[in-house]
């Protein structure tokens, strides 16, 4: 009757947008109980709330009222009370976990499309995601960069334009690393695009926002911050940065007001505590990798069986990235001519047909496999002997999980530059952007098979096959940390404020 109404009106101005379901309110008073409403309330509304029915049940019942949840746990005497059932905060129980949402946990992974880096590493995160087991997680990766108004929508054609005249690019790098450039870099860049992303996370209702590319901090930072201030929000969206570089990085990747920022080496965790970030948001597990690469067990004959590979030939792995970049034709012939008859060169071209179709119109004295884009990257790795191939961290990272000695024949100027010289001092490889420097260092590996297993073997110690794993392992568990779960295990969670932004 009028108690429960009372009780469902008490809560009821809170009851914003559609979340989780409060199936029964009762209300009760000398012993007598009363009727029982049911209502829908929003995620963000249970803290405001259930103090709303708190405040009005002591009011009107007496400060003896108790409260209990369809668990079976309450608080105070036995004739006064208030019951929750909240099943749709009840994780299922194979899962182990007593309260989350039925719904989806929703995982926002943004990056830009300049050079083929980030797209890979968040691919990668998010196929960690959706192997793991026991969780329901709806993943999505999204392109930001039809998001910025002109002309940085165009930002992959001119960061193309700028890798090809070196000279720009170590310009543009070097002047948005200074505090003064950051600030009016930032200034202009943030206009518009700051506005899309608020109407992005408005749309998307992320339950967790992670980065993979150096621009994209400080303006979701913004965003979520005018979203919690603006719309009053109660609930904080935690966010991520997962630096994709491997040791020299813009100091754009780091920011204080992350969550947490997961680092491929020691190398750029020194340089994330320099700008300020503290060793609780610096995690150290390695790049995100292709889960595939942890899977591999097929042993190096039956991959070269399966791949139509000669078995007994050593086995060189050329690769130009995803867009088959560096001097990849002219590295090809100069080992044919070094090598002749000694090796079998696997040349992998990304999406560069035009280079597909010139090597595959030459004749070669060795035997030569000229591929396109695969998505078996995998497997070709793990069924060569070294790879050749530019200072790309995420192909460094690769080949040191597969044991591949590492010859670097390229390299993108500023970040990619430090790659060369942590690779040589780590003894797994060298380094030389002359075709035919680099046909004779690969010989000699083969001529001395002692010092290319030592090289191996140093490779695998380097490599952190299970990063991505880990990386998301942290990942849910920043989710759990900031889930409003009121009731978690049965008792009134103490830590309200840290679920919250706006008070009560």
């Amino acid at each position: 009757g009028d108690a429960a109404t009372a009780a469902w009106r008490a809560c009821g101005k809170t009851s914003r947008g559609m979340g989780a379901t409060l199936v029964e309110t009762t209300a009760s008073s000398s012993g007598a109980r009363n009727a029982v409403a049911t209502t829908t309330m929003s995620m963000g509304s249970h803290k405001t709330a259930i103090f709303r029915v708190l405040s009005w049940a002591h009011s009107r019942l007496g400060r003896n009222t108790n409260m209990t949840i369809s668990t079976g746990y309450k608080f105070g005497g036995e004739d006064r009370f208030i019951g929750f059932q909240l099943p749709d905060l009840m994780e299922p129980k194979e899962t182990g976990s007593l309260f989350s949402s039925e719904e989806p946990t929703k995982v926002l992974i943004l990056y830009q499309n300049t050079g083929g880096g980030h797209k890979a590493s968040a691919q990668a995160l998010k196929d960690a995601f959706e192997l793991k087991p026991g969780h329901n997680f709806e993943v999505t990766i999204m392109d930001t960069l039809p998001l910025c108004i002109p002309p940085f929508n165009k930002s992959d054609k001119a960061y193309d334009f700028m890798v090809k005249h070196s000279f720009l690019w170590r310009y543009a790098f070097a002047w948005s690393s200074t505090a003064w450039g950051e600030k009016v870099g930032f200034a202009w860049y943030k206009v518009g695009f700051v506005d899309n992303l608020k109407k992005l996370f408005r749309s998307a209702t992320p339950d967790l926002v992670v980065s993979v590319h150096p621009l994209l901090q400080v303006p979701v930072l913004a965003a979520l911050k005018a979203i919690r201030q603006g719309y009053h929000e109660p609930r904080k969206v935690p966010f991520a940065t997962v630096v994709t570089d491997y040791t020299t990085c813009h100091a754009t990747w780091f920011d204080k007001g992350v969550d947490k920022c997961f680092v491929p080496t020691e190398e750029t965790k020194a340089f994330g505590m320099k700008r300020g970030l503290s060793s609780g948001q610096l995690v150290l597990h390695g790049l995100p990798i292709r889960p595939a690469f942890c899977k591999q067990t097929q042993t190096k004959l039956r991959l070269r069986q399966k791949l139509k590979m000669d078995r007994s030939l050593d086995t060189v792995l050329v690769v130009g990235g995803g867009d088959g970049m560096g001097p990849v034709e002219e590295t090809c012939s100069a080992m044919d001519r070094k090598m002749t008859g000694r090796v079998q060169i696997v040349v992998i071209c990304g999406r560069n047909r035009k280079l597909v179709n010139r090597l595959k119109s030459r004749k070669w004295k060795s035997k030569v496999i000229v591929l396109g884009f695969v998505t078996n990257i995998h497997e070709w790795m793990s069924a060569s002997d070294c790879i050749i191939t530019k200072a790309g961290p995420g192909t460094i990272a690769e080949s040191l999980v597969c044991g591949l000695p590492i010859m670097l024949n390229s390299f993108i100027p500023c970040q990619e530059a430090g790659n060369i010289p942590w690779v040589i001092e780590n003894e797994v490889g060298d380094y030389s952007n002359d075709p035919e420097i680099v046909a004779a260092k690969v010989r000699t590996w083969f001529d001395n098979k002692g010092q290319l297993g030592i090289m191996s073997k140093k490779a695998l110690s380097l490599g952190r096959p299970k990063a991505t794993f880990q990386i998301v392992d942290d990942l849910v568990d920043l989710v759990k940390h900031f889930r409003w779960e009121p009731f978690k295990a049965g008792r009134l969670n103490k830590e309200m404020d840290r679920f919250a932004t706006v008070p009560f």
